[in-house]
């Protein structure tokens, strides 16, 4: 259930057979698989991981408050503006201050991202 590699899409089939209760207790493991976007299993992952957005969210407000700058900006570009807006506003603290964070040449990216996400958080 749990990729071996980048390129184990077959372990993201198994994990959408498995019981819901599972897949809730891998959530930290499954959501490493989403440090780069650039790897196969990512995308897919994704899928799988947006059917348990209330779970999900305080191990994204983990990942958005460490310094995996790399891991930051695909949270913030592919889950949160996505992410129901409930999910959202638990999260809300944590992106503003990214988007607030003095810039520097190696945080440029988050920072754009984060002020990006913010946008997503906006009635339509």
């Amino acid at each position: 259930m749990i990729p071996r590699d980048k390129f184990d899409v077959g372990a993201i089939e198994k994990l959408k057979q498995v019981h819901p209760e599972e897949v809730v207790l891998l959530l930290p493991q499954l959501l490493e698989w989403l440090q780069d976007f650039n790897w196969p299993v990512a995308e897919p992952m994704l899928e799988v991981l947006l059917q348990y957005p209330t779970e999900l969210t305080p191990h994204i407000e983990q990942v958005l408050v460490g310094d995996d700058d790399m891991w930051i900006f695909w949270c913030l570009t592919k889950i949160v503006p996505v992410l129901p807006f409930y999910s959202k506003m638990v999260l809300a603290d944590s992106v503003q201050k990214l988007a607030e964070q003095e810039k520097t040449q190696w945080n440029e990216d988050v920072i754009e991202a984060a002020q990006q996400a913010l946008v997503s958080f906006e009635p339509i």
